[in-house]
């Protein structure tokens, strides 16, 4: 979900996705239960035990893959640009001055199969150096309308930043 914010200080976007993580996590305490009595009087078998590891280990390595937290924060009072960026186990930092960004846009990936092309973005923020600092990890197909308002907002209070299509 993203929700951007503007007031006289700073434009903030913040980002979370957490939802479908969550429900993951919730896979291993069942799994533990179901398989807890076996393993406590050792009854398990090596194929029972096999699907327990399974079902606690897949749905915490796709909860840490799937949840993250992240903000970007543009300040022409501070002049300064803020990137923050956490998931469960990671977190990442970065300020910089505004006068180090020379784009932001919604960067596109494309992916296709038999049903056609199909394509998935994030908001991305391009630095003089030509790195690309990206608001979340991973890519999203669901929020393109939402992506091409909050950039074209970004844009207008920077004033500065070269529109890039």
């Amino acid at each position: 979900m993203f929700v951007s914010e503007q007031d006289d200080s700073a434009y903030r976007v913040h980002y979370r996705s957490y939802w479908l993580g969550a429900l993951l996590m919730l896979l291993p305490p069942m799994m533990l239960y179901e398989f807890t009595p076996a393993v406590i009087d050792a009854s398990i078998d090596r194929s029972e035990l096999a699907a327990l590891i399974i079902g606690v280990t897949l749905p915490l390595l796709g909860a840490y893959f799937l949840i993250e937290f992240a903000s970007f924060s543009f300040s022409r009072r501070d002049n300064q640009f803020c990137w923050r960026w956490r998931n469960l186990l990671r977190q990442k930092t970065l300020e910089t001055p505004l006068q180090r960004i020379v784009h932001v846009r919604r960067e596109g990936m494309e992916s296709g199969d038999s049903d056609g092309l199909q394509y998935s973005y994030r908001l991305v923020v391009i630095l003089d150096d030509g790195s690309v600092v990206g608001l979340t990890r991973g890519y999203s197909g669901i929020h393109n309308k939402r992506l091409d308002q909050i950039v074209n907002q970004i844009r207008e209070y920077l004033g500065h930043v070269v529109p890039l299509r």
